[in-house]
């Protein structure tokens, strides 16, 4: 029972000694070894223990569907229902590109295109809506672009006629002394007190805008984590597109400008 007194490791040289399988794998999942409760039943060439060891246990380990996937790939069998169940577990967790799902299952010449078509067919229509949702991305912050650089060369060239007639801060009449920003708030000059440099109402975002450029500036400037990133990552092109946003390709006079 779950409270008898014994040591799992002798237990465990005992089971491997006398060959009982069973109880070595009570005492691998006992002891939290996984791996090695898969491994047992792909020695054993137990397609449906694999298949239940990892719909049990993937949970706690995803990976163990990428390798189930490899062994799967590898045997010289029909392992087409045994592939697809894999499939479905590493498309979910998104453990594998499909590129390298498809290299994975090169090697078995028994799996046929058809096994993989409707995975394939699925990815190929998820990544068009990415590719889509980039586009319609990028075209928005183009236009945003386009629009704040409008607005800069128009602070730049053109006088900005202010008419508020009501204080922002406490929404009275406006009179003189009046201090006007170039965000379009007007405040009297009592109702600033120290803080006339900046408009109040847009302070706080300002300081999140600033926080945040600095902030990307500095992970920026960090090239060994970006190596570690980039080498530790299945997907290098979204390191690579991540910093480069934060501007660690730019020489560093363009990114202190």
């Amino acid at each position: 029972g779950g409270s008898a007194a014994y040591d799992p490791d002798h237990a465990l040289v005992l089971c491997q000694m006398h060959e009982f399988r069973l109880g070595a794998l009570y005492l691998y999942e006992r002891m939290h070894l996984y791996q090695e409760v898969l491994a047992a039943h792909m020695a054993a060439d137990d397609h449906l223990g694999v298949l239940e060891c990892c719909t049990r246990l993937g949970h706690v380990e995803p990976e163990m569907w990428v390798e189930a996937l490899s062994y799967f790939g590898s045997r010289q069998a029909d392992c087409s229902r045994e592939v697809r169940e894999a499939l479905v577990h590493i498309e979910r967790g998104k453990l594998l590109s499909p590129l390298l799902v498809l290299q994975t299952l090169a090697a078995n010449p028994k799996l046929s295109l058809s096994v993989v078509k409707d995975y394939i067919a699925r990815c190929i229509t998820e990544e068009t809506r990415l590719l889509e949702e980039d586009r319609a991305a990028i075209g928005k912050y183009q236009e945003e672009t386009s629009r704040m650089s409008a607005e800069v060369t128009e602070l730049r060239t053109s006088a900005r006629i202010f008419q508020h007639s009501k204080c922002t801060a406490c929404t009275a009449a406006l009179d003189l002394p009046a201090v006007h920003f170039m965000c379009m708030h007007s405040f009297h000059a009592r109702c600033l007190g120290d803080a006339e440099q900046d408009c109040p109402k847009c302070a706080a975002d300002n300081r999140n805008v600033l926080e945040t450029k600095r902030g990307l500036e500095g992970s920026a400037a960090d090239h060994d984590k970006f190596f570690q990133q980039l080498e530790g990552s299945d997907d290098g092109f979204s390191v690579v597109a991540d910093y480069f946003g934060r501007g660690i390709f730019l020489p560093p006079r363009t990114r202190e400008e």
